[in-house]
């Protein structure tokens, strides 16, 4: 054993520490311990001979230490995020409430003061929710869906918060336009999750997403006054053409990659 902390310990010689780097010492001297304690009981007693092939196993200690300190920073987060997740709505709840009722007995602006309670809660539920589509998307790909709805719960919840704020604190007079652009944010956020996650066959999320979004767009657009309402709906023709470009350049793509017989011939030879 002593021949393995030796090991480990000229490998990670001048090695900042901090916490981890112990950690993964004592978990890789249990490993190389208990893989000598196997060979030994296969029947291979030559001292020398077990240290040498035992550290033969682990070769690249400092990529695996890494990987180590990667995982371990990972659990740590995922524990701190749960703690949080656990007391922290009741504590977020609590703090609202007290914030609220402190500015609107200091100021006596009640009507403004409610957005504290409103906004920050939808904003703690935009956390919770964006932490669940993080987790999921780490699962496998049968329950990706549900992270998708998530995320659009997420930006539904974001469109609420700023459609709030800007109603009864910039008491703007077209702020239901945020709710048309809260619906292309969808679009854009899930089109952006397929194309992170691989999803297949997303080009079709992509054709579908810019006809949905198209009559949004001409809402949006037409509501700030950015373009008239009548010629404005050519956006939604626009949108069909859009689309036909888009397919003529995917099946441009995927025309370089054509079919050799005589490449699986050989690959099956090989």
């Amino acid at each position: 054993m002593q021949s393995f902390v030796d090991y480990i310990e000229s490998t990670f010689q001048g090695t900042a520490d901090d916490g981890t780097l112990y950690r993964y010492k004592r978990q890789l001297l249990g490993k190389m311990t208990e893989r000598a304690n196997e060979v030994t009981h296969a029947g291979l007693h030559d001292d020398r001979v077990l240290n040498d092939l035992i550290i033969s196993e682990f070769p690249d200690l400092q990529d695996d230490y890494q990987r180590f300190r990667k995982a371990d920073r990972k659990k740590r987060r995922d524990k701190l995020v749960n703690r949080i997740m656990i007391f922290g709505s009741v504590g977020v709840s609590l703090l609202l409430v007290i914030l609220f009722l402190a500015i609107g007995f200091l100021t006596d602006m009640w009507s403004p003061a409610w957005l504290i309670v409103a906004d920050g809660i939808l904003l703690w539920v935009i956390f919770l929710l964006s932490e669940g589509v993080r987790r999921i998307t780490a699962l496998r790909r049968l329950f990706h869906p549900i992270a998708r709805i998530l995320l659009a719960l997420a930006v539904m919840c974001g469109t609420v918060a700023a459609f709030l704020f800007a109603l009864a604190a910039l008491h703007w007079g077209k702020s239901w336009v945020i709710f048309p652009l809260g619906v292309i944010c969808i679009y854009i956020a899930d089109a952006i999750y397929a194309n992170v996650t691989k999803q297949k066959l997303r080009i079709i999320n992509y054709l579908v997403y810019i006809l949905a979004a198209s009559p949004m767009v001409y809402v949006f657009l037409a509501g700030l006054e950015l373009i008239p309402w009548t010629p404005g709906w050519l956006i939604v023709p626009l949108a069909i053409v859009a689309d036909i470009i888009l397919i003529l350049c995917a099946a441009a793509n995927n025309a370089k990659y054509k079919y050799k017989p005589e490449v699986d011939a050989a690959w099956n030879e090989n």
